[in-house]
């Protein structure tokens, strides 16, 4: 590798980390590419409501509750990013508003269901994360869904130890769209 594709690859990560380059190709997109942009905005909106109703159950303390203010966020944040990227595809992103979420009775009954509900939601958004970031067909793409999953990685491991410390896996399991969305069926309503 010589010193200009050195330099060029760098400013390509740098405009990644802060919104770029994925927006303007649109002509690159696969079928995949959309799966994982419109599941990660769906998810991300449904963890930002994990949070809202995390923190309006008033089951955590100060300190704790600055983990699901963060955690939200962190998802609304994610799916500005996500949704800029399926208008670059020219595909028109969910809404918030298109969603009604149907939450267990008991998700939010007590710290450990609270818990429990976001570890759900968490580990089904990182392994998709991870599979779009192994398998997107723009390296820019792969790049934005590394930094997703590790973000989403982080909150999972704030949101565990809201109830008590847990070891983090050494290797989550990445997983596809279909088996992340049987995860999630039961709050989609």
């Amino acid at each position: 590798m010589n010193r200009r594709r050195f330099l060029l690859g760098s400013a390509g990560v740098t405009a990644t980390a802060f919104g770029g380059p994925w927006l303007g190709t649109a002509a690159a997109a696969t079928d995949d590419d959309l799966a994982f942009a419109n599941f990660g905005v769906s998810t991300e909106f449904l963890l930002k409501e994990f949070y809202e109703r995390a923190l309006a159950a008033k089951q955590f303390g100060t300190h704790r509750a600055n983990v699901l203010r963060h955690g939200r966020l962190a998802a609304t944040n994610h799916a500005k990013a996500l949704s800029k990227l399926l208008v670059s595809f020219g595909d028109a992103p969910p809404l918030e508003e298109d969603f009604e979420f149907a939450w267990p009775k008991r998700a939010f009954a007590a710290p450990p269901q609270t818990v429990r509900t976001g570890r759900v939601i968490l580990g089904a958004l990182l392994g998709t994360y991870q599979t779009a970031a192994a398998s997107s067909s723009v390296i820019d793409y792969r790049t934005l869904y590394a930094s997703l999953a590790a973000s989403v990685g982080e909150q999972s491991a704030s949101v565990a130890a809201l109830s008590s410390p847990v070891g983090a896996k050494s290797f989550p399991a990445a997983m596809d769209v279909e088996t992340a969305s049987a995860r999630l069926e039961a709050y989609l309503g």
